[in-house]
């Protein structure tokens, strides 16, 4: 599962990557259609990045579950 959300995590900050870069390094963010592209590809993107922390958080306490049962 943690794999899943990791390749999801990946391809958000692609997203973002590639929705910054045009933003910064192109004139295609003038037009109206551009500024769409870019803020859906930043929306997207920082979407999609936001279960992967979550997802580590609850491996972490499964893991300090399992800790604390042993002992």
């Amino acid at each position: 599962m943690s794999k899943i959300f990791k390749m999801m995590h990946m391809l958000g900050l692609l997203s973002v990557g590639i929705g910054a870069s045009l933003y910064l390094f192109t004139d295609f963010a003038n037009e109206v259609s551009g500024m769409l592209l870019v803020a859906s590809l930043i929306g997207v993107g920082l979407l999609i990045m936001a279960p992967y922390p979550v997802a580590l958080v609850f491996d972490w306490a499964q893991k300090q579950n399992g800790d604390n049962a042993s002992k």
